[in-house]
């Protein structure tokens, strides 16, 4: 079997079970490790699971350990990169980056290791851990004592606000700069500002919502509204909002190619949150006088929409695009990319993603399908 990081051997299934019953033979170390209360496993020299304690049998609602003994932690919670290769977990390049798997390597070395770990899972659910890994020699072998801390909500209350407050401010920064325009502004200006600022006060009211939509969306509960939308309207639209947005201040925003004039079902809402995001965070990459790109385009039975700045992505940010709470811009940050694909995938049943180059620069996407009876 062929790996990009952790070696990819696996212990057999009998090899597995003999040492959750040599662990477990021993009464006094079984009863003080399910009293514990943190999540807690312990994981073989080829990092998979040999024992699991009560905390982590509750935490997954299992009555027994069964199910869960030889696989290893990112195939315990469905990590979306865990069948991607036929080692399984840790051995695709995206395990570089993997807080999980780093600390276990560090702890079969003999030190004890604290990291972060982000996951996104096969059905899209955005998991953030605190991971602590201690070695354990028992025996003749070293076993890997492996912690689990939950901390998806507090880095999801925290990724929210900064939104709240951070996003709403600027969308009222743009409101304030067209504000102060309009007395030194000719009739036609007027007219043409007063637009404007009627289009920006809406979009701070959806920014608003939008805080609504993403909580409604990771619990499940959000309401999609299909009708009829115009491609080409919606990024006229999406150009216009964040012109004058300061994201884009000294930048240039156009249509790239002729987006025909094609309309078809979806969520306008869901949609411009998308183009808007992806949008957003093109600009934001994007240095004082540099071009950002908005296109779409019939394929087939899909509409495509993509986003262009010539702005290269390095491999190592690469691998953690999409995941909740990453972001190069600072802590508290990191939910555009994130609610792309959220948005996309789980609710408007397409595709998003990406292709970087460093010589002709990175374009995000999201491919929506065509119902039959569209025009």
């Amino acid at each position: 079997m062929k790996t990009e990081f952790a070696s990819p051997e696996r212990s057999t299934m009998d090899e597995i079970n003999a040492s959750n019953l040599f662990l477990t033979s021993f009464t006094e170390n079984s009863l003080v490790m399910n009293m514990i209360p943190n999540i807690m496993l312990i994981l073989n020299s080829n990092r998979q699971i040999v024992f699991a304690n009560k905390a982590m049998l509750n935490y997954l609602g299992l009555e027994t350990s069964t199910s869960i003994l030889g696989l290893r932690p990112g195939e315990l919670v469905n990590c979306v990169h865990s069948d991607q290769t036929e080692g399984g977990c840790g051995t695709t390049k995206n395990c570089i980056v993997c807080g999980a798997v780093s600390a276990i390597l560090s702890s079969q070395e003999g030190a004890a290791a604290d990291e972060e770990c982000r996951i996104l899972t096969k059905s899209n659910d955005a998991l953030d851990y605190k991971v602590h890994c201690v070695p354990l020699d028992f025996g003749s072998e070293r076993y890997v004592v492996f912690l689990l801390n939950d901390i998806s909500d507090s880095k999801r209350k925290g990724v929210l606000e900064r939104i709240f407050f951070h996003d709403i401010l600027n969308t009222a920064g743009g409101i304030r700069g067209f504000a102060q325009l309009l007395p030194d502004a000719t009739p036609e200006e007027t007219i043409e500002f007063g637009a404007i600022l009627e289009k920006l006060s809406n979009l701070l009211i959806d920014e608003i919502q939008a805080q609504r939509d993403m909580v409604a969306a990771e619990n499940g509960e959000l309401i999609v509204k299909q009708h009829l939308v115009n491609a080409a309207a919606e990024i006229r639209t999406v150009i216009q909002l964040y012109q004058k947005h300061p994201v884009a201040e000294n930048k240039i925003i156009f249509a790239a190619g002729d987006t025909p004039d094609y309309s078809f079902e979806t969520d306008s809402r869901l949609l411009n949150r998308i183009l808007g995001n992806l949008l957003k965070n093109a600009l934001e990459a994007t240095p004082e006088n540099g071009e950002v790109s908005i296109r779409g385009r019939k394929v087939l039975n899909y509409f495509v929409f993509s986003v262009h700045s010539s702005k290269f992505i390095p491999p190592v940010i690469q691998l953690q695009i999409f995941k909740r709470s990453f972001s190069t811009k600072g802590a508290g940050r990191g939910l555009g990319t994130y609610s792309v694909k959220l948005l996309t995938e789980r609710y408007l049943e397409g595709r998003a993603g990406f292709y970087s180059d460093i010589k002709t620069g990175t374009t995000f996407y999201t491919i929506l399908p065509i119902q039959e009876h569209c025009f």
